[in-house]
């Protein structure tokens, strides 16, 4: 065909659209410098490795026991992997360690210990009120947040189940700690130096029109 664009066959079609439906769904990347970089899954990583040597369990068996297959708490152990919020709050419980001790290996007196269903919950609640204080479109807040439009009603509906890393940025963007998004401390607690230590920086990081002159 004169004047026309290549033909794609069948198979290369489907795979960019599954491409771009994948990036229509979530935009947020984290690669494995982020993971390796990140103290959450250091602390998480360290935590697992003794709890699974004074358990006396075979690595395998230590992993179905806390709810992850064999080669997910492989990843883990070598902080490669970025677990989701609910995987971490299954761990917590299996445990008997709260997720803050797993992620920061340090105990806190007044934090609270939600299960994994509630902080779920949680950050929808408090996405979905940043987002009404904002001033902004849907759009214009999922573009803020750097996620799809339908993984921010995924997030506001409460329905959503957000890898670590993804969480540690939405809070970053929402100006607030990992801490106070999952409902473990109060959102009207000052933010505390673990979240300034554990995130990235945030110069780069536009700020919703609420937050600035703040």
């Amino acid at each position: 065909m004169i004047g026309g664009e290549p033909k794609r066959s069948r198979k290369a079609g489907k795979a960019g659209g599954t491409a771009q439906a994948d990036r229509r769904r979530r935009l947020m990347v984290v690669t494995i410098a982020d993971r390796l970089e990140s103290p959450y899954l250091a602390n998480l990583s360290n935590r697992l490795i003794a709890e699974q040597a004074k358990s006396g369990l075979s690595k395998p068996e230590f992993a179905e026991f806390v709810g992850m297959s064999g080669s997910q708490f492989r990843y883990v152990r070598r902080r490669l992997g970025n677990p989701s919020i609910t995987m971490l709050a299954e761990i917590s419980k299996k445990l008997r360690v709260p997720l803050y001790e797993l992620l920061e290996a340090k105990p806190v007196r007044d934090r609270k210990n939600p299960s994994g269903a509630k902080m779920v919950e949680t950050i929808g609640a408090v996405v979905n009120e940043r987002f009404r204080n904002s001033g902004l479109t849907k759009q214009e807040f999922a573009k803020f947040l750097n996620v799809s439009l339908p993984q921010l009603y995924l997030i506001t509906d409460g329905v959503s189940n957000p890898s670590l890393l993804a969480l540690v940025e939405l809070a970053e963007r929402l100006d607030i700690s990992l801490w106070q998004l999952l409902g473990v401390e109060s959102l009207h607690k000052a933010a505390s130096g673990a979240k300034r230590a554990a995130t990235r920086k945030t110069s780069r990081v536009a700020r919703l029109p609420s937050q600035r002159g703040a």
